[in-house]
């Protein structure tokens, strides 16, 4: 199927024209940010008072590495959630052989419910979509060196016509093989982001497990002994 020179496109081909996936890019990265400050927030007040509050509690060597402990799985915690949130604030190389990742296993799963809102009338994929942008960039060569050379003129108005199909349709190919690169753009930075999530969750265990730690290891003795009464508060009594 291709799209003739002077008539509108169907509404699922022109979909190419419409709000561009980039726009949810600042709000994904703001996510991101924010959970980075918040890891950073905790980390800072976590790390930075808890040293201050264990001066003078801790007596053995055994309270000494349980605090040590406790710490060591505050910071892995903290430092996990900006590792994996920074990485979705990373620009990633994107590419249309990016689709085939397996991260992108969903997305290709979208696609595959509604080709023709992805590809147009270009195919089921991105192979055939690159593919008719060849093809059809191709075609407009050669009916523009043909057009050039003949001098008939119903045949050269002709050959003109079927040139402009063929900008028409390697121009609306083109479109739609952006479109496609920013979705998939989008998409390696929406999983960034859920990845970052995940760990979000299970590094609150590793920094709840290590300030518990480092409370018991700073705690006094539950079983200390209270100082005997006096001679002289016994005689009174």
């Amino acid at each position: 199927m291709t799209v003739q020179a002077g008539t509108n496109p169907t509404p699922s081909v022109t979909a190419a024209s419409g709000p561009s996936p980039l726009d949810a890019v600042p709000d994904m990265r703001a996510t991101a940010k924010w959970i980075v400050a918040a890891a950073a927030a905790v980390g800072s007040l976590l790390v930075g008072a808890a040293p201050l509050t264990a001066v003078g509690k801790i007596a053995t060597a055994a309270d000494a590495a349980l605090a040590f402990l406790g710490l060591a799985l505050v910071l892995s915690g903290v430092g996990l959630v900006i590792w994996f949130a920074a990485e979705a604030l990373v620009p990633p190389v994107t590419t249309l052989a990016t689709l085939a990742t397996p991260e992108l296993a969903e997305l290709r799963a979208r696609m595959a419910g509604d080709t023709r809102a992805f590809f147009g009338p270009f195919g089921a994929d991105a192979d055939d979509l690159r593919a008719a942008a060849t093809r059809h960039a191709r075609a407009a060569a050669q009916l523009a060196s043909l057009a050039a050379h003949e001098r008939k003129a119903d045949v050269k108005a002709t050959l003109e016509l079927s040139l402009a199909d063929a900008h028409a349709n390697h121009a609306l190919a083109q479109q739609l093989q952006r479109r496609l690169l920013e979705f998939v753009h989008v998409w390696q930075i929406r999983e960034s982001l859920r990845r970052a999530r995940l760990v979000t969750v299970g590094a609150m265990v590793l920094i709840a497990l290590g300030a518990v730690l480092f409370l018991l290891a700073t705690a006094p003795p539950t079983g200390a002994a209270r100082p005997a009464p006096s001679p002289s508060a016994s005689v009174r009594s």
